[in-house]
């Protein structure tokens, strides 16, 4: 099975990423990170893939995620770092975004 993760590096991707790590019946994690993801160094079955713009998939990427069967969307951002509007539609507009790719 191929998942789609994103959040990887934060509490709870990081929690889900290490749940996929150890399944034998999920094959390929493609991991849709802002930056590296250390536990995903030396497994196989872990992509990292490195996207800055969750607004934005060019295709290339949406070819190589297109087999996916699922996707857990961890991607968030601390509340502190942003404004309280922000942070109110940031996990909405990105995901839809993605939905819509």
């Amino acid at each position: 099975m191929h998942l789609i993760l994103t959040g990887a590096t934060g509490l709870v991707g990081a929690s889900v990423l290490h749940n996929m790590l150890a399944q034998e019946s999920i094959s390929r994690i493609s991991i849709l990170s802002r930056r590296p993801v250390k536990m995903a160094e030396g497994h196989d079955k872990a992509k990292v893939i490195i996207h800055t713009d969750f607004k934005k998939y060019d295709q290339a990427l949406l070819d190589e995620l297109k087999d996916a069967q699922g996707c857990v969307w961890a991607l968030g951002i601390s509340q502190n770092a942003v404004s309280k509007e922000y942070f109110s539609s940031y996990g909405s507009a990105h995901s839809s975004q993605a939905h819509i790719a």
